[in-house]
Formats: C-alpha cells, sequence, structure tokens
C-alpha cells in the first residue's frame, strides 16, 4: 500500500521517536549491567514464591537458610505483597534494598531486606555474563533493524509493522534490569503487556502477509480467523492490565490466571507465525523461497529461545536458570544475526544497496573502534610505568599504534565485507572491469559494440542499451542496441544531445519522456569532443541506479569512446596505408607502360 508524503513523514516522525524511548530506556537498564553479569553484585531473596492468592498475596514454598526473608523469621506457607510488584522477576543487585509486606501467623509486618549474593550466578559466572550481554546486545540489534525496516520501507504497512514488532523485543532486556520504582511499576502493569500484544500480534499479521505479492491475508477466512485472533489477544492484553491493577474476581482468576491466558495466546502467536511461513515458502520459488526460508528458521529459533524457559520451569528446573538463561539468549541474540546477516547479503527485506553496505560498515567500524579501545585501556592498566613522562610518552605511543593500526585494519575489514555481504555486486563490478581491461584489444568496432552492450546489461540489469556515435553529418547516429524504442538518429540540436555535449556528465532521464524507458544517457568525450553516447534503460527490477554504479558505468562509456576513436583511428590508417599502396603500385605500373612503350616505339624506328 502507498502512502503520501505526509503520512509517511509523519509515521517516520512516530517511529523515531518510539525507538528513541526505548532506546533510552534500554541504555538506562544497560546502566546496570554488573547486576546479572557479576556474582558479587546479582542478588536473590533465596525464596521460590506460588501463585497469588484471592489476595493477590504470593506464598511462601520454600526459603534457602542464607534468605533475608527466613533472616525475619519468614517460613513456608507464608505470605508476601512487594511493595514493587516486578521485583518478584526482575533482577535483584546485592547494593539495593527490597521492601514489602510479610503476612505470617503472628501477623503482618513490612520488610526491608537487602538481596544477598545469587549462588546460581557465583556457580556459573560466565553463563551469567553470557546471558546479560546476550541479551543486551539482542536489545540493541533489534531496535537497530527495526528502525531501518521501519524508515526504509515506510511505504508498506506490512512492513510498518514488522519493525514496531522488532522495536518491542528490546523490551525483553529493560523490563527485568531496570531498576525498581514507580518507572518500572508502570512499565510492567501498563507497557509491558502492550508490548507484548504488540510483538506478537504483529509477527503474526507479518507471517500471514509475507511475501507481499502472495499473501495469506487475502483469502477472507484467513482475515477473519486473524480478527477472532487479534480480538483474543487484545482481551487477553486487557484481561492482563486489570489483573496487574488487581482487577479481576477472584472466581475468575480460579478459572484461567492472566499469566496462562497470555503464555496460550503467546503460543498460539507463535505456532500460527510458523505454519503460515512454512506454507509460503512450500509454495514460492527462486529468491522468495531462500527468503522465507531465512526468516522462517530464524523466527523458530528466537520461539524455540523463549519455549526453553517454559519448558525448564514444567520439569522442575533441571537446568539451571542462569545457564538457561545464557542458552536462550545467544539462541536470541543469534536469530536476530541471522535476521541482520540475511537482510544484508540475501536482501530478505530489500533495504537497498547503499544502506546495507552503510550500514554493514559502521556496524564493523564501531566494532573495531570499541575493540581497540578496550585493547589501549588494558595495555595502559596492565603495563604501568613509574613517573608521569614515561607514562605520557608510553600512551601516547599506544595511541599512535591503535590509530595506524585501525586505518589499516577497517581498510582491509570493508575489502572483505564487500566479497562477503555484497558478493554478486562485486561479482558484476570486477566482471566490468575485466571486460574493460581486453576492450582495447578487440579490433573489431561491431564486436567491441556488442559486448560492451551485453557486459552493461549484465552489470546494471538494465532493459537493453544503445551506442550512437558521430557521424558526418554531426548528427548522431544508432550503432548498436538492445533497447526497444530508440531513434535511429539524433539531431545535432536534439536536447539530450546539446546537455551531454555542455556538461560532458551523465545525464538522469527518468523523468523527462523525449526517450521513453531510458534512464541514462552516458557521453562518450574525446579529446573534448562529444564523440558519441550510451543510453540505458530502466532497470529490471525498477530500482533506481546507485551513485556507484553510475561512476563506473560512466567510466566504462568514457573508455569506450576511446577505445572507439583508436579504432576509426586505425581504421584511417590501414585506409591510407592502402591507398598510398595503390598510388606506389599505380606509379609503377605506369612506368612499365611506359617503358615497354618507349621500346615499342624505337624498335619501330629502327625497322624503318
Amino acid at each position: 500500500m502507498k502512502h503520501s508524503n505526509f503520512t509517511i513523514n509523519s509515521w517516520r516522525t512516530l517511529l523515531i521517536t518510539l525507538a528513541l524511548v526505548l532506546a533510552a530506556l534500554t541504555t538506562w537498564a544497560t546502566s546496570y549491567f554488573e547486576r546479572g553479569s557479576l556474582p558479587e553484585s546479582t542478588g536473590t531473596l533465596g525464596v521460590s514464591f506460588g501463585a497469588p492468592d484471592r489476595d493477590y498475596r504470593v506464598p511462601i514454598h520454600s526459603l534457602s537458610p542464607m534468605s533475608p526473608l527466613a533472616q525475619l523469621g519468614a517460613r513456608p506457607g507464608d505470605l508476601a505483597v512487594f511493595d514493587h510488584p516486578n521485583d518478584l522477576i526482575r533482577t535483584l543487585g546485592t547494593d539495593e534494598m527490597i521492601g514489602g509486606i510479610l503476612y505470617s501467623t503472628k501477623g503482618s509486618s513490612h520488610f526491608l531486606v537487602r538481596p544477598i549474593p545469587d549462588p546460581d550466578s557465583a556457580r556459573h559466572p560466565m553463563a551469567a555474563l553470557v546471558g546479560v550481554g546476550t541479551w543486551g546486545a539482542t536489545a540493541y540489534i533489534s531496535l537497530l533493524f527495526g528502525v531501518l525496516i521501519g524508515l526504509r520501507r515506510a511505504d508498506s504497512n506490512v512492513m510498518r509493522l514488522f519493525s514496531l514488532a522488532l522495536l518491542a523485543v528490546s523490551g525483553d532486556y529493560f523490563m527485568y534490569n531496570l531498576p525498581s520504582g514507580a518507572t518500572l511499576d508502570l512499565l510492567g502493569r501498563v507497557v509491558d503487556p502492550l508490548r507484548l500484544m504488540v510483538k506478537y500480534l504483529f509477527i503474526v499479521y507479518f507471517s500471514l502477509s509475507f511475501p507481499e505479492e502472495r499473501p495469506h491475508m487475502q483469502l477472507t477466512w484467513v482475515r477473519r480467523m486473524y480478527y477472532v485472533f487479534a480480538a483474543a489477544f487484545i482481551f487477553s492484553t486487557a484481561y492482563a492490565i486489570a489483573d496487574n491493577y488487581h482487577l479481576v474476581e477472584w472466581s475468575l482468576r480460579q478459572i484461567i490466571s492472566s499469566a496462562t491466558f497470555s503464555t496460550l495466546v503467546k503460543s498460539a502467536s507463535t505456532l500460527i507465525s510458523i505454519i503460515a511461513l512454512w506454507l509460503s515458502w512450500r509454495r514460492s520459488t527462486g529468491e522468495t523461497k531462500r527468503r522465507l526460508a531465512w526468516i522462517g528458521v530464524c523466527i523458530g529459533a528466537i520461539s524455540f529461545g523463549y519455549l526453553s524457559y517454559n519448558l525448564n520451569q514444567l520439569f522442575g528446573q533441571p537446568m539451571p536458570e542462569t545457564l538457561r538463561g545464557a542458552a536462550q539468549g545467544a539462541i536470541v541474540m543469534l536469530a536476530y544475526l541471522g535476521l541482520g546477516y540475511a537482510t544484508l547479503r540475501h536482501r530478505l527485506f530489500d533495504l537497498g544497496f547503499a544502506r546495507n553496505r552503510v550500514l554493514v560498515v559502521t556496524i564493523i567500524s564501531s566494532f573495531l573502534l570499541v575493540v581497540f579501545s578496550i585493547t589501549e585501556w588494558g595495555v595502559d592498566k596492565l603495563l604501568h610505568f613509574e613517573g608521569r613522562e614515561k607514562n605520557v610518552i608510553f600512551d601516547a605511543a599506544v595511541a599512535l599504534a591503535v590509530i595506524l593500526s585501525f586505518h589499516r585494519i577497517q581498510h582491509w575489514v570493508s575489502h572483505q565485507v564487500d566479497h562477503f555481504f555484497f558478493h554478486h555486486w562485486h561479482e558484476a563490478a570486477q566482471k566490468l572491469k575485466h571486460f574493460q581491461r581486453n576492450a582495447p584489444f578487440i579490433t573489431d568496432i561491431g564486436v567491441l559494440q556488442n559486448r560492451f552492450i551485453g557486459t552493461i546489461e549484465t552489470y546494471a540489469q538494465a532493459r537493453g542499451a544503445a551506442i550512437y556515435t558521430l557521424d558526418p553529418s554531426q548528427a548522431y547516429r544508432l550503432q548498436a542496441a538492445t533497447l526497444s524504442g530508440g531513434p535511429t538518429l539524433l539531431d545535432a540540436n536534439d536536447e539530450t544531445v546539446v546537455e551531454l555535449r555542455q556538461s560532458h556528465a551523465v545525464l538522469s532521464l527518468c523523468e523527462r519522456g523525449d526517450l521513453p524507458g531510458v534512464e541514462l544517457a552516458l557521453p562518450m568525450v574525446v579529446r573534448g569532443r562529444l564523440e558519441g553516447m550510451v543510453l540505458i534503460g530502466k532497470k529490471a527490477d525498477e530500482r533506481q541506479y546507485r551513485p556507484d554504479e553510475i561512476a563506473l558505468l560512466e567510466t566504462a562509456a568514457h573508455q569506450l569512446g576511446m577505445d572507439l576513436a583508436g579504432l576509426h583511428s586505425e581504421q584511417l590508417a590501414q585506409r591510407a596505408a592502402m591507398a598510398e599502396e595503390k598510388a606506389l603500385l599505380h606509379e609503377r605500373e605506369t612506368k612499365m607502360l611506359r617503358q615497354v612503350l618507349d621500346d615499342t616505339l624505337k624498335a619501330k624506328a629502327v625497322a624503318s
């Protein structure tokens, strides 16, 4: 669906605003990175709780002997209500205080306790670090690709909703790592249920609508089923928000809890998405089939990662939560990286070459900067010289080495990026350059022109090309073409010819109607004179020509002009040599005839 520029600009403003808010929350959560990653900073209350009772009090199932609540006299069967409900699920720190009300047989009392170091994190410190790191990285990756897809594909409702679903993924990190307080209370009670609805419901819509050429949503019964499912998910979200504000009757909560309801619709969303993508994959072919395979595998891996939590809980946590969290984080992060890789290399969502390349180089360069910064910091900490001057000299030497090596490594990495992510473009460019190297050694003008057109069509994926050269009447005559509808002769005062003669630069003709189907006019300038031109049609996929493509095409056209001029010069030289040889032969024959005639006359004179 196409949208007006106003609508697109409004959407982009909304998208960027939302992304900045989510990025701020993610960065805020990242500032508490040590909670969950460092054993000495990761806290726990050492208590396992059950489902809330009719008064929204959570029962204590078991306590460890070192639990701070156990130190206050809490026992299994007692009930607790926390001042901040998210303290039940978020990552706690040993540097904060957790408050609430404890209900026991002795009555009720308010408590304020400090979490103890989590023994599970201490037993698996590397897993704890990996878990927090991978979830944090996933949040930033999803924000990055969500913004990129939303901005680049702002004309598509399907891609808009998909970008919002990607933005919503960042909440999987900050909802568990933000500090306790009123902000997190509001996020947990209202924003998080809405976030989960956007994340799952829009992923289902995307799965039913991609590829946009043959979506499942074009079927009436599919649309109706989706509307019914969306209504159920919206009701589940409203139910969860009401439950968070203690507005749901106990009789209804006994039938189905908000947590169970939410798990059911989320599981159904995952199942519907995978089935829809699988059905689309089965009936697709070629590039579309490969794209669907990437999307299906990545979304399936993400779903499996989230499923691991439910399975671990169902079987009584046979895998320590720290290890499970690290494994899930790694799986989910790799899946999103897979989506990113497929987007960049296989044009999964057709973001355009220029943006793809800029994104890759930016990410790689940023990563290198981080690595070099850490290296410089590590060297400075490990090697410390006494004396201020020695330290200053050493720091300067390290900084200089980092700067010099960064540029060399960045150049090498950029070269590898072109080969790895943009292999098809790189291969096409190499074929064109190979032709340019061989062109000066082609001795036939017709062969040179036909091979040039074939190479250009392959490189640019163009719908034909045409070559015009200057004739004795100062007009430009068609010499070779695969471009349909082109004129056989362009007058010397034709508008395109005049502009090329004046500018000696590439002309974009896509918005002009004098040469239908032609998008680019490339000049062939030799010694300051316009000796010809190359007209190139539109791309087969209707994309615009990239600046790097235009630059290479312009160079190729200029060299063609030089090669043609060289061949014409050679032909003229050959004709002049042949004419001279004929003149010499004629002169010799004339001398011979004169000699014969003279001899004949002399013989007659002697005879008489």
